[in-house]
């Protein structure tokens, strides 16, 4: 096992005995924001030709990227996903199910929202053939691509604590082989979602301001 395999095992092996009694937000077909429309436009860009290039197309060499990739080539694809997650354009979908494996040789984009009021010691752990890339709110957690096959636990995110908001947590899936696969769990030490108004407490809402609307007519009459 080579020393970046290693790391990587090691460090999944940490976060299952730390996080063995917490709670799970995201697993593997969990929902999530889902963008298939990348296709092969990064093959071979940002110097994706090389063993260490961030796109090669047949190349399964151990690299970690601690540099965002350049995605300016796919940016009307992507749209402001990153610094504008809540307004997608019309090649993201919300997907119940988010799939676990995507056509070979092309690149997906995948989101997951996570409205809190606090959350501590947040982990994103990851198995993906053949590597990822990761943004906290877009901004770049990190990227790795390992060889073989897919296994939770092969990238790990410590995340640490959110704080009261909503967060997105933005991935860029690669794979540039001959079969891929994808495996996610998430999960946070204590965990309070945000809450989310009844309908019995919108229509109070609603006949609220229906009644300032009225005054406020009858006073201008």
């Amino acid at each position: 096992m080579n020393t970046i395999k290693f790391l990587l095992v090691l460090a999944a092996l940490t976060v299952s005995v730390n996080t063995a009694s917490a709670i799970t937000l995201v697993s593997t077909g969990d929902a999530g924001y889902y963008n298939d429309s990348l296709g092969t436009l990064l093959n071979n860009t940002n110097g994706g030709d090389t063993a260490s290039g961030y796109f090669p197309t047949g190349n399964d060499s151990n690299v970690t990227f601690p540099i965002a990739p350049d995605l300016s080539s796919v940016s009307a694809i992507l749209g402001d996903w990153l610094a504008n997650p809540l307004s997608l354009n019309s090649n993201w979908s919300y997907e119940t199910s988010i799939p676990n494996n995507w056509a070979v040789g092309t690149e997906v984009a995948v989101m997951y929202r996570f409205d809190t009021l606090s959350a501590t010691n947040v982990v994103a752990q990851f198995g993906v053939d053949n590597g990822i890339f990761a943004w906290l709110d877009g901004n770049y957690l990190g990227g790795a691509r390992a060889a073989g096959s897919y296994s939770l636990g092969e990238y790990v995110f410590n995340i640490g604590n959110l704080n009261s908001g909503t967060h997105f947590l933005q991935l860029l899936l690669e794979d540039h082989g001959g079969s891929n696969g994808y495996a996610v769990q998430i999960t946070a030490d204590q965990y309070t979602a945000a809450p989310v108004p009844e309908p019995a407490t919108l229509s109070l809402l609603g006949f609220g301001m229906a009644g300032l609307l009225f005054k406020r007519n009858k006073k201008t009459a």
